[in-house]
């Protein structure tokens, strides 16, 4: 994986992510994503999705966690993906890549999303996609995405869809989960986390069923998100009413494209002062490296210290997985690890 570095000194410097006034809004292409995205030809699944070692899915600004436990057959977080076979599946796991749309979502050539004549997205069997799979059991923020400049960002819409392993389920059942009938409901929520950790969430309905009727998200869904304001964070989450002992039975997956932001006025504002420390992260050698101050502290998803060092340079690999802020004099960057 290529060296990323997150620099508080140098963000303005960033491109293509620097605040620009009356900037157009960046949209979600992994057509020109800076991480390796080859796909296996069988059932479209990103190949790096078994990868211990793939951390991320980088395009533009974006960085789209990802992990896995190559041993185990078991990621979580985001993949990506160009299935475009939204058939039953014979065997639900081969097909957790696809979505029920056929393909991703195209752009017009001034980078704004095709609609046609009915104003629903156009989409290409040859156009990828991300595959997000909510597990909590894997870290409190499974389904996670950050920046990689360290600014903030106004999020203004995204697509999301259902893949065909959940909407099968849903629809029909399955060695796990029950059909949905009535009351019956699949909840997605979209979580923003502003610059001081306060939230403000967006619930979307991906499958839910009244009086016998089941309404799904079977084609690419808008999602307005501007109530979120401005935000350095987006995670997902995932509820359902067919629930057991061991949790969700629901397979909790979902399919996401075209992520729309601007970055933030309040980012506009200059930060380049020379009494300003500087916090970068190499995600390579998962390195954290200060200047500017005598110390750094590093704190969890839910604001507690992990620990505090005088070094200008040290590791987090030994951490476990997850969000952390690194704090530094007046500094501070957000690290999905």
């Amino acid at each position: 994986m290529r060296k990323i570095f997150l620099s508080i000194a140098a963000a303005m410097a960033a491109a293509p992510c620097a605040f620009a006034a009356e900037q157009a809004p960046i949209i979600l292409d992994l057509s020109k994503a800076t991480t390796e995205l080859n796909f296996n030809a069988e059932n479209g699944s990103w190949t790096g999705t078994y990868d211990d070692d793939a951390e991320a899915i980088e395009s533009q600004c974006f960085l789209f966690m990802h992990s896995a436990i190559a041993e185990w057959k078991t990621w979580w977080g985001f993949t990506a993906s160009n299935s475009a076979d939204n058939k039953q599946p014979q065997n639900t796991l081969d097909h957790q890549w696809s979505n029920m749309a056929e393909g991703g979502i195209l752009l017009n050539e001034d980078g704004t999303v095709r609609l046609d004549d009915f104003g629903a997205p156009v989409v290409s069997p040859e156009m990828p996609y991300l595959v997000a799979f909510y597990s909590p059991y894997m870290s409190a923020r499974p389904v996670d995405m950050t920046f990689n400049d360290g600014q903030l960002y106004d999020p203004q819409s995204v697509y999301v869809n259902l893949n065909s392993y959940t909407f099968y389920s849903v629809l029909f059942g399955d060695g796990y989960a029950r059909a949905f009938t009535d009351n019956d409901a699949l909840t997605l929520t979209i979580h923003g986390v502003a610059a001081d950790e306060s939230e403000k969430t967006v619930d979307v309905s991906l499958a839910s069923c009244s009086n016998g009727d089941l309404s799904t998200a079977r084609g690419w869904k808008y999602v307005d998100l501007t109530s979120l304001g401005s935000v350095n964070e987006l995670y997902f989450t995932l509820s359902t009413t067919d629930t057991g002992a061991y949790g969700a039975n629901t397979p909790l997956y979902f399919c996401l494209d075209k992520l729309s932001v601007v970055p933030s006025e309040s980012t506009a504002a200059p930060i380049m002062a020379a009494d300003r420390a500087s916090i970068s992260y190499d995600y390579a050698s998962k390195t954290v490296s200060i200047s500017g101050a005598d110390f750094a502290a590093v704190y969890d998803a839910l604001g507690a210290k992990v620990f505090q060092t005088d070094d200008k340079a040290f590791s987090i690999a030994a951490l476990p997985a997850g969000v952390y802020v690194v704090k530094a004099g007046n500094s501070s960057i957000k690290i999905a690890r």
